[in-house]
């Protein structure tokens, strides 16, 4: 399938900042409550968040959206009405429910179980997890309850990182790359997104391809998440390979966006692993047609390649000078940088607190965490608009509202504009 770029009236994304029209988030809850001291870690969270509270806030994100003409699609409701089909739902609970997750016995009952009850209590142990305790309500013998529990009572972990809907899956053009989890903590997440744009009545027949993650070759160790995907135009796309995305995984998107999806080049930016920087969105956003967020360190320590078509199915790769070379080569336009302190202390303090992991919700207007006033101070005084997120919840979970958007819908680029 070749492609034009041009996007339909449903789909399609074609920039970081064109006007935002349709976006997946997920309102924390059930899955969020059941952090602990103990399994926190184990889960990918350095605390654990204030439930209500966490709920509370990113409602006022998405009010914020919406505001501005957004509208808002919630994955757990997407999820429960692509389940409302029996055959997906039977497909659904054996995928998720075996053996290898459950013991022989207790995925046995549960899947009967779970093909017959409530559609919100489904819900509930998708993405909330199953408690031990909670199996005896779907006909589980409690002993058998104790010997499939994890050490923290679990039979099914929850998935607490559902609200970074961005590293799920990411549009590229009008088609969408769905990703591979890098991390087992996640790794459930991949199934619901891939059955909610197969099967969903919104996306079922709309007949867009699938960049990444449907093929044999498409899983783990070739693990690729939506937050190392930057659409920077309807030429350009960027990928960082780092703590969660690694360059094989690049390597087999670009030849399908270089050879099938009409882009022509592909910026592959290798950056250094840690839990500071998990993907390539925590140090670099794009927030007008020649503007971008980023973290001064990032000016160094990338070893950065442009891959472009080259003769018959191969691909040709250049070394650059970096991130900021590599992006002025391919946008072919003047560009700004806009840094985040003006020191060490300050940009590592803002990096922390996701002062880079904006959201452009249209050219030159970004959604922003509050608290990183220093980042957002140097971004208006670049003309940038930024609308701010009162949040001491959210940001515990390591994401800013990139991370918590997962773009659908993107108006085109006028490119001459700025």
């Amino acid at each position: 399938m070749t492609s034009d770029q041009s996007t339909s009236p449903e789909f399609g994304v074609t920039s970081e900042i064109g006007r935002l029209r349709r976006v997946i988030m997920h309102r924390p809850g059930l899955e969020i409550a059941r952090l602990t001291p103990q399994n926190h870690q184990a889960l990918l969270f350095d605390d654990i968040l204030w439930t209500e509270r966490a709920g509370e806030e990113h409602d006022r994100f998405a009010d914020i959206l919406k505001s501005r003409g957004v509208e808002v699609l919630y994955l757990r409701d997407l999820l429960g009405e692509t389940l409302m089909d029996g055959h997906v739902r039977g497909l659904m609970v054996n995928e998720v429910v075996t053996p290898r997750t459950c013991g022989m016995k207790v995925s046995s009952r549960l899947r009967t179980a779970l093909l017959e009850c409530e559609l919100n209590d489904l819900l509930d142990v998708l993405l909330g997890g199953l408690l031990k305790s909670e199996l005896s309500d779907f006909g589980v013998d409690a002993l058998f309850a104790d010997v499939v529990a994890n050490r923290y009572d679990y039979v099914l972990p929850p998935l607490p990182n559902l609200f970074f809907t961005r590293d799920n899956a990411a549009w590229v053009g009008n088609g969408v790359a769905l990703s591979v989890l890098a991390t087992p903590a996640r790794s459930r997440e991949s199934l619901y997104l891939r059955a909610i744009y197969r099967f969903h009545p919104l996306f079922k027949n709309a007949g867009f391809p699938f960049w990444y993650g449907r093929d044999e070759a498409h899983r783990y160790p070739a693990s690729l998440e939506g937050g190392d995907v930057l659409v920077l135009s309807d030429k350009t796309v960027l990928v960082g390979c780092g703590e969660r995305s690694v360059p094989a995984a690049a390597e087999i998107l670009a030849h399908r966006l270089l050879r099938e999806a009409g882009y022509d080049n592909v910026i592959v930016a290798h950056f250094r692993k840690g839990r500071a920087i998990m993907h390539l969105d925590t140090v670099l956003t794009m927030v007008d047609v020649d503007k971008f967020n980023f973290f001064p360190g990032v000016q160094t320590g990338m070893d950065v390649f442009i891959l472009n078509r080259g003769t018959g199915s191969e691909l040709s790769a250049t070394k650059t000078d970096g991130i900021v070379d590599a992006l002025r080569r391919c946008l072919d336009r003047p560009l700004q940088f806009i840094a985040s302190g003006e020191d060490e202390i300050s940009y590592v303090r803002e990096q922390w607190e996701d002062g880079h992991n904006t959201v452009a919700i249209a050219p030159g207007t970004v959604v922003a965490y509050m608290r990183n006033s220093e980042t957002n101070r140097r971004l208006r005084d670049a003309g940038v608009e930024v609308l701010e997120l009162d949040a001491s919840e959210l940001c515990r979970g390591r994401g800013g509202s990139r991370c918590m958007t997962q773009p659908v819908l993107r108006d085109p680029v006028d490119w001459n504009a700025s």
